[in-house]
């Protein structure tokens, strides 16, 4: 018997009871079920009914999105900024800073500060050695993206941030060809968000493959999509990207779309595709890159691992390379050439 009808009117259900979750059987399908708590990342119930099990969580899906925190809340607030949300920083000290910078007078100005304060030298210098060097997918541009970093150190902003974007375009495409097995010659937007979505999905399965039905399961994708993102971490984080890929990244040039926008970039359509910003959010954008790869790779790794004494040694370097071009600004105003966006 199809019990799909009771178990979507439950699952809709502000708050659920093992006692309510029996009545309600009982009173429309006319069946005895037995109901057990479950925890799959969060609370919920195991209901059984011969040789099938379905799962409900505590309260509904609709419930957790407005209540509960989770990484693609935070995307979420960060996505009018063009933002990716950061890997390496904790829950609390990124919601701190977020709505520090929202809630100020100017919170764009207040969040391209924030963005400049969360990054420092060694981490950069950690991320490329511990995570960008061992990526299948970025390897071959290994060098392309250090001497991206060391232009943005040396002052050289428009050299750093041009280069990482086809770097970034680069890293998709051989990212999707990992991921769908097949040589894709370009990163199809539509194709590449659908399979992210796919891998999103994959992992958030792994969590409720003992169950014969869940929230959104053969129903709506918008509530399956949240309800992995609320259980699994992994779909939490992929989630992340796939939103600032779709309504950022790659979020169709038009009047008025001046914002970090690849085709707006690219094709500088705007005036500020040379912030110094910028070049933190094609960063972060990469660790998406690489976060996603770390799922199947053993050579990437999954946590963010810290710095060590090699990530510190090339720290050193940049901050070097940093000094010695430290007057470059003032010495290339005397010549007329533009200046640079005015510095936070």
């Amino acid at each position: 018997m199809d019990y799909a009808k009771i178990l979507k009117k439950l699952y809709r259900l502000p708050s659920l009871s093992p006692s309510l979750i029996i009545e309600e059987f009982k009173r429309r399908e006319g069946v005895s079920v037995s109901v057990e708590e479950v925890d799959v990342g969060k609370p919920g119930f195991k209901i059984l009914s011969g040789s099938r099990s379905f799962l409900l969580l505590e309260h509904s899906v609709e419930h957790y999105n407005k209540k509960w925190g989770r990484a693609t809340s935070t995307q979420s607030r960060l996505l009018p900024f063009g933002i990716p949300i950061p890997l390496y920083l904790g829950q609390g000290e990124m919601s701190n800073g977020i709505n520090k910078a929202i809630n100020s007078e100017d919170p764009s100005a207040a969040m391209e500060e924030w963005l400049h304060n969360i990054f420092e030298i060694d981490l950069v210098a950690a991320y490329f050695l511990n995570f960008f060097s061992k990526s299948e997918s970025l390897k071959e541009y290994r060098l392309i993206i250090l001497e991206a970093i060391e232009s943005f150190y040396m002052g050289l902003d428009h050299a750093a941030i041009m280069s990482l974007i086809p770097v970034f375009e680069g890293g998709l495409r051989n990212l999707q060809n990992l991921l769908l097995e097949e040589d894709c010659g370009n990163v199809a937007g539509v194709v590449f968000e659908k399979r992210l979505r796919a891998i999103l999905k994959g992992w958030g399965a792994r969590r409720v493959s003992g169950y014969d039905w869940h929230p959104g399961v053969y129903g709506v994708e918008s509530v399956e999509v949240d309800f992995y993102t609320h259980i699994c971490p992994q779909s939490d984080v992929i989630n992340c990207f796939s939103l600032f890929f779709k309504d950022v990244l790659y979020k169709p040039a038009g009047l008025g779309n001046i914002g970090f926008n690849r085709h707006v970039i690219v094709h500088m359509l705007g005036g500020d595709f040379n912030r110094s910003a910028n070049f933190y959010r094609v960063f972060l954008a990469l660790t998406h890159i690489t976060f996603i790869e770390s799922l199947t790779s053993e050579n990437v790794p999954f946590f963010w691992t810290g710095y060590d004494d090699e990530s510190r040694r090339m720290g050193e370097y940049l901050r070097k390379i940093s000094k010695i071009m430290d007057g470059r600004r003032n010495f290339i105003r005397t010549f007329g050439v533009p200046d640079y966006p005015r510095e936070l």
